[in-house]
């Protein structure tokens, strides 16, 4: 698991059993195992031979990461992209952000929201993830613009 460092001292303090080796499943049980990596914003890690740059992004009053994956921009519980954001993630290929509601939301990208921070950051395909029941998926593919789709569950993509 990779993320802010207070991220990752609240998820072992609340979680400890996943992060320590000694706490055993009971018979018949399985236990979530993990690492925590805290990495920082603005300091690009490596997982395997992937370069991974965390980029700080609005979540309403408190702030999270977004992931530029080579390539990938991933956000997906932002509430805006500031022009840092936008600067960070200009020239990625395909851009996988959050888009709640058509509504206002206090802490994620309305549709209208995420369209306008998809066209800022210019990406060749953008897949608006963390959408709700209430927005049909058909609907909104037919009004989105050109290189902007809804993704779906078995979705598939390609980054060069």
């Amino acid at each position: 698991m990779y993320g802010p460092p207070d991220t990752m001292q609240r998820l072992a303090k609340r979680f400890a059993y996943i992060f320590d080796d000694s706490i055993k499943p009971l018979p018949g049980t399985s236990k979530p195992e993990g690492r925590a990596h805290p990495v920082m914003a603005g300091k690009s890690f490596r997982v395997g031979d992937v370069d991974v740059m965390p980029v700080t992004v609005p979540h309403g009053p408190i702030s999270v990461y977004g992931y530029r994956i080579g390539n990938l921009g991933y956000i997906t519980d932002a509430k805006e992209l500031p022009e840092e954001a936008v600067r960070a993630f200009r020239g990625v290929s395909v851009l996988v952000l959050n888009a709640l509601f058509r509504t206002q939301h206090p802490t994620h990208l309305s549709v209208s929201e995420a369209v306008e921070a998809a066209q800022k950051v210019g990406a060749r395909e953008t897949w608006l993830t963390h959408l709700t029941h209430r927005t049909g998926h058909a609907e909104l593919e037919a009004e989105l613009p050109s290189g902007i789709a809804p993704a779906f569950d078995g979705l598939v993509v390609r980054v060069d």
